[in-house]
């Protein structure tokens, strides 16, 4: 139970990104460079606690190990905050969520996780709460490709960092993992801004506090349990549960900005959570089965 809710904690807490993202002015590639400098700067007492307590089994080619994720996460934040503003709302909100579909591919092949029927049926069962909600919305126009081809490139590369965080599971210490990342997707990100953009200050200190809660939320308390939930979870067990993003990220718009869910919203939750439910059972059962040695 206690693994659920860290699963869960940091699907809610990814979902705040949204909101804090539609309160900034910054651009995009900035967002994401601040959002990851800060995160590091507020972990580095806790990664060099961890690597003091183990500096003897840490060793430099596990930092090489970093390079792809870090390399993954800088290119999906920038790319989804990018193909957001390039396409319709429904479209980047149905793409981003179409993780659980190239999952399955990317378990296999990189992680040999094999996805058994029922989690598949899990999957098009909370996959179809996403259909539901987008119904009527998604529009299939030639002048928004670039942004819907965008978004799912920023999909794959996401589905693709959550698959070495599964690889990766071995790390003595979770901040071993994170902090490195977040340090070496920041500098590719300023990278990124200074060839891109004019200035890389920010403007005011709300955006300063922005940028702070972007640290703290999301990227610390989000993306780390997500991570640390991939030591206990299959890569497309929490990808199905990722999916409540909108859910968590719908009630909150509700709170803050008084944007009343669809009657639509509430059927996409129950399929979701429906889905998601069948999903964590399976992968129950067969961990279960793995630990009385079944094959």
């Amino acid at each position: 139970m206690l693994r659920i809710l860290l699963l869960l904690s940091g699907v809610f807490f990814c979902s705040t990104s949204v909101i804090i993202i539609r309160s900034s002015e910054l651009p995009p590639a900035l967002v994401a460079a601040y959002r990851l400098l800060f995160a590091s700067i507020l972990l580095s007492p806790v990664f060099f606690l961890a690597w003091r307590k183990h500096r003897k089994t840490f060793a430099a080619t596990q930092l090489k190990r970093c390079l792809i994720p870090a390399g993954l996460l800088a290119v999906h934040f920038i790319s989804w905050a990018w193909g957001a503003r390039l396409t319709y709302v429904a479209n980047a909100t149905l793409i981003i969520n179409l993780t659980p579909m190239v999952m399955p591919f990317l378990a296999h092949f990189l992680i040999r996780e094999q996805v058994t029927r029922r989690e598949i049926l899990g999957t098009l069962i909370a996959l179809s709460g996403v259909i539901v909600l987008s119904y009527g919305a998604f529009r299939i126009d030639p002048s928004y490709l670039k942004g819907n081809i965008v978004c799912f490139a920023s999909m794959t590369t996401f589905a693709a960092y959550l698959a070495y965080g599964r690889i990766n599971k071995d790390f003595p210490s979770i901040w071993l993992y994170m902090v490195p990342i977040y340090a070496m997707a920041a500098l590719l990100c300023f990278a990124f801004s200074a060839a891109s953009l004019d200035s890389l200050s920010i403007v005011s200190w709300r955006e300063v506090a922005l940028m702070l809660g972007m640290a703290v939320l999301p990227t610390t308390l989000g993306h780390v349990a997500l991570n640390r939930s991939l030591r206990y979870f299959a890569a497309q067990t929490l990808a199905v549960v990722n999916l409540h993003q909108f859910v968590f990220a719908g009630i909150l718009g509700w709170i803050i900005f008084s944007d009343v869910p669809p009657g639509s919203f509430f059927l996409a939750a129950a399929l979701c959570v429906s889905g998601a439910v069948v999903v964590v059972r399976e992968a129950a059962r067969v961990a279960a089965e793995r630990r009385r040695g079944k094959p």
